[in-house]
């Protein structure tokens, strides 16, 4: 990876840490509206950087901000949310390819329900273990899908657009990295 590109997943990964350490009544729990997924659909246009960024800021803000009350359960969080916008950055970097508008709102839509799945999934089991509270699988993954589709799709496809307009003929765009 190169120097550039180290950068970038390091201000992305920055950002992502910052929003949820900022904003963690809106990105924990059964119901949120993870402002920091928003970039997530950064790795629409910056591909890898992006992909790595989005997976390492989680990681940080999960353990800094996470409510659970027990850092084991932090870490779990981490671990568990790293690896689920690792694979929905991923995801969303290789569907979008170097299509249009189109593939890429296909792309966010799919890193929405990745996302949702994912986290929804084993947040079922942190509300338990932290709280004593059971709530049903669908749920859990329905309780996050709104919030994930307002951020991921919402806000992250403006963004995407707004960055990619401002690289545009740059050397941070994800079709020009090494």
């Amino acid at each position: 990876m190169r120097s550039r590109d180290m950068a970038l997943a390091g201000i992305v990964a920055a950002l992502y840490a910052v929003l949820v350490y900022v904003l963690p009544f809106a990105s924990f729990l059964l119901w949120q509206v993870r402002v920091a997924d928003a970039l997530i659909a950064l790795s629409t246009v910056l591909g890898y950087p992006a992909v790595l960024g989005v997976a390492v800021g989680c990681f940080i803000g999960n353990i800094l901000a996470a409510p659970w009350g027990n850092p084991a359960l932090s870490a779990f969080d981490a671990v568990l949310g790293s690896l689920v916008n690792l694979a929905a950055g991923y995801a969303g970097y290789r569907i979008s390819g170097k299509g249009g508008r189109r593939r890429r709102l296909a792309a966010l839509i799919t890193q929405s329900l990745m996302v949702s799945v994912g986290v929804g999934s084993y947040l079922k089991y942190l509300l338990l273990w932290a709280f004593g509270t059971d709530i049903p699988l669908l749920l859990s993954i329905a309780g996050v899908l709104p919030g994930s589709l307002i951020s991921i799709v919402v806000l992250g496809f403006p963004l995407s657009l707004a960055v990619e307009r401002s690289i545009r003929g740059s050397p941070f765009r994800a079709d020009q990295a090494s």
